[in-house]
């Protein structure tokens, strides 16, 4: 199994734009992942959180889960993004903390196995430091073995 740490610095190494968001991979309990961004590097010029940082880093984590889900279950596969939808819901003048998560694992994991491919659709939610929703992603992610 990959660790977060790895997989963050996997990331880092592939696509630089992302040493800019100086975001952290911080849990995966196996079902759901939480990825967190401070807001220093990430404001706009109003002292909000970037809608591009928040846009990236919520694609991100859909990436990271359906990845860490394939090294889950033996398969390490490469991932991409093939569709998503993203709703602002509040400014943000904190830390970002996304939490992303899936109710299709176990058959992405099955589809994965039998089929050396399979498709995950997510669900992201970011929050402030408050707890508050500011941002609402839903994605659909293909892995391939």
């Amino acid at each position: 199994m990959i660790t977060l740490e790895a997989l963050a610095n996997q990331v880092r190494d592939a696509i630089p734009l992302t040493r800019h968001l100086h975001f952290q991979f911080t849990e995966f309990d196996g079902y759901t992942l939480t990825v967190t961004a401070p807001i220093g590097p990430n404001h706009n010029d109003k002292g909000t959180f970037f809608a591009g940082s928040q846009s990236a880093l919520l694609t991100l984590a859909g990436w990271g889960l359906t990845t860490l889900l394939a090294h889950h279950c033996g398969h390490p596969a490469d991932v991409v993004a093939v569709e998503t939808q993203l709703k602002y819901t509040l400014p943000l003048d904190t830390d970002l903390r996304i939490t992303v998560t899936t109710e299709q694992r176990q058959r992405f994991e099955e589809r994965l196995q039998h089929r050396g491919k399979a498709s995950l659709r997510i669900t992201a939610i970011g929050c402030g430091a408050d707890g508050k929703t500011v941002c609402e992603f839903s994605g659909a992610y293909l892995a391939r073995v």
